[in-house]
């Protein structure tokens, strides 16, 4: 058992001004923190160091206290030691201190070293500078320091840019050859260069233009002496693609600069390397250079060398079904799935293709040059020749460019495709390889989106490109070819699917109703038993749609053999096979079967519709997948492309509405009631006999909806004066099912166990059910509410809002349960958390051991195996699963809060009465968030609350110098709500909610203008800030004006992106205001740079803005691209405006 006594034994010793005391002071605490005592030791200085309140001075007994007493050891040491090495003992038990305090598992307690951290980071550049033998550990230290984000703020721009400038030197000297005693191994340069990673990632503000100048001279000569391929190299290029990230768009042409010195290296590495990591980094670089290139001269080099390159790797492309190369294509077993670095190829090749098909503009160059065919060309014969890679990356190009391009290119490439289709089917029939086909599948599924959102979206008939002639033709010939291949690659489960969705989309859109389907592929082993979920979807589809089938009379028999097969599902033996895809094609199926009606069109077609989202991994189900490192780094890019910067954003795009596009087919009530009739005889008589008392809790939910969209689909199927037993019976089952429900959270909570998972294990996937089954629940259409739609009777109806409210509160009680008890309950005991232990990981050996070393994960764990899910921590192997205490919790808010769409004034009462008794601070935060998106107008002194408790959390935070931009993030939410409300029609609540509102704004707006003065925010923070100001402006003018100041001061913002941000949405500021002339001058003003400008002042000439020289082009740009919105905005200033932008 640990007492103060003891920790007071430790601080005395290290306290000591003699040597040998401090080293025994050492040794004892590093008996305590190694030996098995080492448990109960942290626990007890984690708690004493819970206890402290924000601006107390830590006292002896808290983690601040020994690592500020440790770093005073190690400066005595190594001002002591002038005639030998400093003893490394000082600096592994100071490393070792540092990691355990920030370990949050004992207290659950966050950043427990925020006091000394700032003094930390000034002692780690005086170690790093002057003290060789110490380099590993406190790189160590340095770059665990640098992975806590809360605290950059306290890491002083001189320390950190001297930090950067010696490691980028260390680096350089020990590539350039000369002799250095502080870098003197390979080993020793990959560890300043993983220092160097880990700073350029984590800076702590702004980089200046000095420092920005010495950080791309830095790269540039660090590259001058790459020559091998390796390790080295390949963390080099990562460590430039983390800097192009976080500042490239601030760059401008100089970004070029570090390609002239890496393109050599890069193709030559390109060409040769095995290192599949190697090639990721190389991917993206690419990748990332290509965003920041502004036009298409100036990435024209890049483009062409990149299209020669990939045009190769295209073409040489093995099937995945066969065999993977060095990208891990086959992974998770499925044929036809991307992910890795297949996945980051077909998205490089993607950006390349769509570059090169829109530039215009020739490389001026003195040179002979080979004739190059065109790049649209080379797609085409990609696509013709059925190679599966060229299709991806069409795919890529649909979902990520389509409509920045020609619609004419797309139709020339569907030409090409249409008529070669059926040659692609003979050749992968007769080959039994699938890749090419099933490729080309969803290439035509992509451009079948894209037509569709033609011809939905206002344009007639006669101009839709789905409509023409031609494309008809090309879309029956593939419905034809299919219709003969079906029966032949029937067996391949991939290729099938892709089929039939694509002939699913045909079938919805075909105005001619020539499309039939052959007796033979019904007689197909896929239609009769164990249907998959895109043989449901081509079911709905089909039997939905007016005329598809002929004469409805003569398609009884095969009406009902169908629908025996679907409702198959209902006698499962086994695990329930119900997921959140399956709940709702299944009852659409069935009633396009029963009624020739599809009442979820709307709720289940964006499962196959590909989304045209500008990051693909956002929508792209199996197809593409990304780690989630990948995914944060693509959710950062800043595309810089002329095109993208100069379009206009002014709304939300329009939606496509089902009914527009999809018609449906009403059967004779002869046919109609026999089949229905058959279908509840079914139904009900599989439901009576099922039974649910040892289900898990997902199992139970997915019934739950699979028996409401019943219930919907028996509304919308039948007519309005039918008084239907079916209805009844449903209802009252879906009440027992709700009740079943909610004894099981209070009963078993061990199914929520999961939710607190992290890894790649079947409790971590079972915590991914259980959320699916949760937002499946609440989604279901009988639950939305909705003008002129048909209601459950009365009775059931407040009988399932109040069960709802029953399984709400039983969730909030579970929660409540577990914060109070600070245990999991009756959960099962789990692997260690070692979650906050991410590369570079750390093994030691006992500090005075003499084989005792530090290795870093990253440096020493073989390359091909950065997927394992074992982590090796202190000679112990442990599995990668751990389970996170703040991970459950917001496991749970986020179940919670999943009730808005049901009961959303319970909702938020539950919820704000959590956030007042929550103790961590992340998970308030998450809170808040979710009451800031549904704010409840019921109370308006809870909106008063929420604003109080708002400004509690900016106090703590400023108090402790940590990041507010969530609390910007979560004033933007509020305010969007505040604005829908504004908005609201004829409402009769709405004069009330509007006084409401008004008086929120004026707290709030305080809260703003304190978030924008306090000075902790990054880029994207101030993005944030811009938009809670123009939002105050359109709600309340008065309120507003108070903010104009700071809003044009962002006008001249040292990132890129915050006045990129600022350009698009300026203009509210001419919406809002009149005395427009007076505007545009004081906006001209603030811009930073002297710009020729007509002045009822004094008069600015073209003579005196070349006396002052050129501006920077970064600057210009945003420049240029605000003036552009102010016109956009205002018509008394558009000529001043044009003057002003000819004269930039």
């Amino acid at each position: 058992m640990v007492s103060s006594k003891d920790v007071q034994e430790i601080v005395t010793k290290l306290s000591s001004d003699k040597a040998k005391a401090r080293e025994e002071g050492v040794k004892l605490l590093s008996t305590w923190l190694e030996g098995g005592e080492s448990v109960q030791f942290c626990k007890y200085i984690a708690q004493e160091t819970t206890k402290l309140k924000p601006n107390d001075l830590p006292h002896s007994e808290t983690w601040p206290f020994l690592v500020k007493l440790l770093v005073q050891c190690v400066s005595s040491e190594i001002s002591g030691s002038k005639r030998r090495s400093p003893k490394i003992a000082f600096a592994k038990i100071l490393r070792i201190v540092i990691q355990r305090a920030e370990d949050a598992k004992p207290t659950g307690k966050m950043l427990s070293l925020l006091p000394v951290v700032k003094m930390l980071f000034s002692h780690v550049l005086e170690v790093l500078s002057n003290v060789p033998s110490f380099q590993s550990e406190y790189g160590i230290i340095l770059r665990h320091l640098l992975e806590i984000k809360d605290y950059r703020f306290h890491l002083r721009s001189r320390v950190y840019f001297s930090l950067v400038f010696l490691c980028m030197e260390k680096v350089e000297t020990s590539l350039g050859g000369q002799t250095s005693s502080q870098c003197n191994s390979k080993e020793d340069v990959f560890r300043c260069i993983l220092t160097l990673h880990s700073l350029l990632e984590n800076p702590p503000g702004d980089f200046p233009d000095d420092e920005r100048e010495g950080i791309v001279k830095g790269f540039m000569q660090i590259f001058s002496f790459v020559r091998e391929e390796g390790k080295i190299s390949r963390k080099l290029i990562e460590c430039i693609n983390t800097y192009l990230l976080k500042d490239g768009p601030n760059l401008g042409c100089v970004s070029l600069e570090i390609h002239n010195a890496v393109w050599q290296f890069m193709f030559h590495c390109w060409i040769t390397t095995h290192d599949r990591g190697h090639k990721d980094a190389l991917i993206f670089y690419a990748r990332l250079q290509l965003n920041l290139t502004r036009g298409a001269a100036e990435g024209s080099f890049l483009v062409e060398q990149l299209l020669d390159v990939l045009c190769k790797e295209l073409d040489q492309s093995t099937p995945v079904g066969v065999v993977a190369l060095w990208m891990d294509a086959t992974k998770d077993g499925k044929v036809g799935t991307l992910s890795g670095s297949k996945c980051g190829l077909v998205e490089l090749a993607a950006l390349v293709l769509y570059r090169a098909c829109v530039s215009t503009a020739k490389t001026p160059s003195t040179e002979k040059r080979v004739k190059r065919e065109n790049a649209a060309v080379l797609l085409k014969g990609g696509l013709v020749k059925g190679k599966w890679l060229w299709n991806a990356a069409f795919c890529c190009l649909i979902r990520n460019y389509y409509s920045r391009m020609s619609k004419d290119l797309f139709l020339y490439w569907f030409e090409g495709i249409s008529t070669s289709f059926e040659r692609i089917v003979s050749d992968a029939n007769m080959e039994h390889v699938y890749d090419g086909l099933l490729w080309t599948l969803r290439s035509l599924q992509e451009l079948s989106t894209i037509f569709l959102l033609s011809d939905c979206q206002g344009k007639n008939s006669s101009s839709s490109p789905f409509m023409s002639i031609e494309l008809n033709y090309g879309w029956h010939s593939i419905w034809r070819s299919l219709m003969h291949g079906l029966p032949v690659f029937s067996n391949e489960t991939a290729v099938v699917d892709a089929a039939l969705v694509l002939l699913g989309g045909i079938i919805s859109n075909d105005q001619m109703n020539s499309c039939v389907v052959p007796p033979d592929v019904w007689d197909l082993e896929l239609f009769k038993q164990s249907l998959s979920m895109s043989t449901l979807y081509f079911i709905a589809c089909y039997f939905s749609n007016k005329g598809s089938q002929g004469d409805v009379r003569d398609s009884l028999h095969l009406r009902k053999n169908l629908l025996r097969g679907v409702l198959g599902y209902l006698n499962w033996k086994e695990s329930s096979p119900f997921n959140e895809q399956m709940v709702m094609l299944l009852p659409a199926a069935v009633y396009a079967l029963c009624a020739g009606c599809d009442p979820f069109t709307r709720y289940y077609r964006w499962l196959f519709q590909p989304h045209l989202s500008a990051d693909i991994s956002e929508a792209a189900g199996d197809w593409f997948k990304t780690d989630e490192h990948e995914h944060g780094k693509l959710c950062d890019f800043f595309d810089c492309f002329v095109e993208v910067l100069a379009s206009i954003r002014l709304g939300s795009s329009v939606g496509v509405s089902s009914s527009q596009c999809h018609q449906t087919v009403r059967l004779p009530w002869q046919l109609r009631d026999p089949l229905l009739h058959e279908m509840d005889t079914f139904v009900l008589g599989a439901l009576a006999n099922r039974e649910t008392e040892n289900w898990p809790l997902s199992d139970v939910l997915f019934l739950s909806v699979l028996v409401s969209n019943f219930v919907y689909g028996a509304l919308k199927s039948r007519k309005r004066e039918v008084v239907s037993s079916f209805l009844s019976k449903m209802g009252w089952y879906l009440l027992e099912l709700l009740d079943h429900a909610v004894n099981v959270i209070q009963e078993n909570s061990s199914d929520f166990q999961s939710l607190g998972c992290s890894g790649s294990s079947s409790e971590c996937y079972a915590g991914n059910f259980l959320q699916a089954s949760f937002r499946s629940f609440v989604c279901c259409p009988i639950f939305i509410k909705r003008e002129n739609e048909i209601a459950l009777d009365i009775e059931i109806s407040l009988a399932v809002s109040q069960s709802m409210e029953r399984l709400l509160k039983a969730l909030a009680k579970l929660y409540e349960q577990y914060s109070e008890t600070g245990r999991h309950l009756d959960f099962e005991p789990m692997a260690p958390d070692l979650s906050t232990y991410e590369p570079p990981l750390q093994v030691s050996g006992p500090l005075d051991g003499n084989g005792s070393r530090i290795v870093d994960m990253e440096l020493d764990v073989d390359e091909n195996s950065k997927d394992m899910n074992i982590l090796t921590v202190g000679s112990k192997i442990s599995s990668g699963v751990s389970f996170s205490t703040v991970k459950w919790k917001l496991g749970m808010i986020s179940l919670i809060s999943s009730f808005f769409s049901v009961v959303d004034s319970v909702t938020w009462d539950v919820l704000f009465e959590l956030m007042e008794k929550e103790c961590d601070t992340k998970v308030c935060e998450n809170i808040l968030c979710h009451l800031c998106q549904y704010v409840n107008w019921s109370s308006s002194a809870k909106i008063r609350d929420l604003v109080r408790t708002m400004n509690k959390m900016f106090e703590m935070r400023v108090s402790c110098k940590l990041d507010c931009a969530i609390l910007l993030v979560a004033a933007n939410q509020m305010l969007g709500t505040l604005s829908s409300v504004d908005h609201v029609g004829e409402d009769a609540d709405l004069a009330l909610r509007e006084r409401e509102s008004g008086m929120s704004l004026v707290p709030l707006g305080d809260l703003v203008h304190k978030i924008g003065e306090c000075g902790l925010l990054d880029w994207a923070g101030r993005v944030k800030l811009i938009d809670c100001i123009c939002d105050l402006v359109l709600l309340s003018p008065q309120i507003g004006q108070t903010m104009i100041e700071r809003l044009l001061l962002l006008l001249r913002d040292p990132d890129y992106r915050v006045r990129f941000s600022l350009a698009q949405r300026v203009g509210v500021l001419f919406q809002t205001w009149d005395g427009h002339e007076e505007l545009f001058q004081d906006i001209c003003l603030n811009f930073g740079v002297l710009l020729v400008l007509p002045s009822k002042g004094k008069l600015v000439t073209a003579k005196d803005v070349l006396a002052v020289g050129p501006q920077p082009r970064p600057i210009l740009e945003t420049v240029i691209l605000t003036l552009m919105y102010l016109a956009l905005h205002s018509e008394k200033i558009e000529l001043e405006v044009f003057c002003t932008s000819y004269l930039v």
